[in-house]
């Protein structure tokens, strides 16, 4: 024969209620027998998916999925109706229900403040990329600039040489392989721009 339990499921479900408005970190059976002074075999063996119930719906306040039940935290008047015959006792549910609240409340603010910060560094970031992108045309279009200059300076230069040396009397075509060949100064030394 079994020993009889010193603790109900609504006991134990009240004092799971009680220490998640107190405590806002996980819970786990070793934390609330700190807490609560109920063994965590009992904890462990008896309230286990309710604990992680609690956990979950805690840790994921956003959580629209039906399958989870958390366990439901009684109202003020709930609260009062229960315990209005115990002054003590309502006082201390009472504080403790501000204490969950208050916690919420805590969480919800850092929460937004996290979200203008984002919304900050998010805007930040686009002004940066759209400055970047600004210096990136600015340069190929001085890069383009640069590259026709230096291809039309050795172009002539060389020509001139050409001209010289050969006696030719056509202008300068790029669209000739030989006058092309003239006029690739990096390409005829190689060994200069390694």
């Amino acid at each position: 024969m079994a020993r009889p339990k010193k603790y109900t499921n609504e006991d134990l479900l009240e004092l799971l209620r009680q220490t998640r408005s107190e405590i806002t970190e996980d819970l786990t059976p070793y934390l609330l027998e700190k807490h609560t002074g109920v063994s965590k075999t009992v904890w462990r063996t008896r309230m286990a998916k309710k604990i992680e119930q609690l956990n979950q719906a805690f840790n994921n306040p956003y959580n629209d999925s039906r399958d989870i039940n958390p366990l439901p935290l009684d109202n003020v008047l709930t609260i009062y109706e229960k315990y209005k015959y115990n002054e003590k006792v309502l006082l201390t549910k009472l504080k403790s229900y501000d204490i969950f609240v208050n916690n919420i409340l805590k969480m919800a603010s850092k929460v937004s403040g996290l979200e203008v910060t984002l919304r900050k560094k998010e805007s930040a970031s686009k002004e940066k990329i759209q400055i970047l992108e600004e210096k990136v045309s600015l340069l190929k279009e001085e890069r383009d600039h640069f590259e026709k200059e230096y291809l039309e300076t050795i172009g002539q230069s060389t020509y001139r040489e050409q001209y010289r040396t050969r006696e030719t009397k056509e202008p300068l075509s790029l669209d000739r392989k030989e006058n092309v060949e003239i006029v690739d100064f990096i390409g005829r030394n190689r060994d200069l721009f390694d």
